[in-house]
C-alpha cells in the first residue's frame, strides 16, 4: 500500500491564480464570442470573477494534498471547478436576468 504525500503548505493565492488564468480564458472567449454592451461585459466579469474564487478553494484543497505548488499544475487543476462553475453561473444569469 502506498503512503499518502505529506499535505505541503501552498499559499492560497497560487491557487486563485491557477483560477484566474481560466477566468482570462473565459473573458476572452465572452469578448471574441458574444460582444455586448458594458453593462454586459460587467455583468460576466463578475460572474467570471466569482467563479476563480470558488474555484480556486478546491484547486488549493487539491494541491496541498498533492503537493503541487507548480502554478501550470494549479492552472491545469483548477479547470475542472472553473468551468462547472461558469456554466452554474451562466444558467442562473440565463434564470435571473432572462
Amino acid at each position: 500500500m502506498e503512503k499518502e504525500a505529506p499535505a505541503v503548505a501552498i499559499p492560497y493565492y497560487r491557487a486563485l491564480f491557477g483560477a484566474l488564468g481560466w477566468g482570462v480564458v473565459a473573458f476572452a472567449l465572452q469578448v471574441v464570442i458574444a460582444p455586448g454592451d458594458s453593462t454586459f461585459l460587467l455583468l460576466h466579469t463578475g460572474w467570471i470573477l466569482i467563479c476563480c474564487v470558488l474555484a480556486a478553494w478546491p484547486t488549493w484543497k487539491a494541491a496541498q494534498r498533492r503537493g503541487w505548488p507548480e502554478l501550470w499544475k494549479l492552472f491545469l487543476l483548477a479547470a475542472p471547478a472553473f468551468w462547472v462553475l461558469r456554466l452554474l453561473t451562466l444558467v442562473l444569469q440565463r434564470l435571473l436576468f432572462g
